[in-house]
């Protein structure tokens, strides 16, 4: 799953790099974990990440991700505690990009800081598609109301997470 970032001019991805800072994973390690308060971005540079829930007991696999790959996208963004947890499977690197180093390129570079919120935009809506396809491809029993329920709580959160209101200042946009 590529993060669009490889997409821009190379002097915008070389800004948007130069931002963040490199982040070294051991094989087994979790980077983020669900309910906890960040507002760190990830974009994977080597490795393979999985990106879990596991409330009811056992692992829900959202994804595994690999090089070029984005996550903490959505509590970058509005600022809420992770939604799901990540684990390194492989030993790997990433780079993390904070607010406060956001706000640094947004001051330095507004247009790159821009296109790189229009990036993240894109993969939060990549990624909503993805879930309405396979909500609509299940099929499920009108009896069983606790599925019904669950995938309404879903859908609720990824609404929740695409609900981004650009303002008329890339300032007002992140608060």
């Amino acid at each position: 799953m590529e993060s669009g970032i490889e997409q821009l001019e190379s002097t915008d991805i070389a800004r948007i790099t130069s931002a963040c800072a490199e982040v070294s994973v051991e094989k087994g390690k979790d980077l983020i974990v669900k309910g906890e308060p960040s507002v760190d971005l990830y974009i994977v540079t080597s490795g393979s990440f999985k990106v879990y829930d596991d409330t009811l007991g056992e692992d829900f696999v959202h994804a595994i991700l690999d090089k070029g790959a984005v996550f903490g996208e959505m509590s970058f963004i509005d600022g809420t505690p992770r939604s799901a947890s990540v684990m390194a499977v492989t030993n790997g690197t990433l780079l993390r990009m904070g607010r406060k180093e956001f706000d640094n390129l947004l001051a330095s570079n507004p247009d790159t800081a821009m296109l790189f919120i229009f990036t993240l935009a894109r993969v939060i809506t990549r990624r909503l598609r993805n879930v309405n396809i396979a909500l609509r491809n299940m099929t499920f029993n009108e009896h069983d109301r606790e599925r019904e329920s669950v995938i309404r709580e879903v859908i609720a959160q990824m609404e929740h997470a695409v609900h981004i209101e650009l303002a008329e200042e890339t300032g007002d946009f992140l608060q």
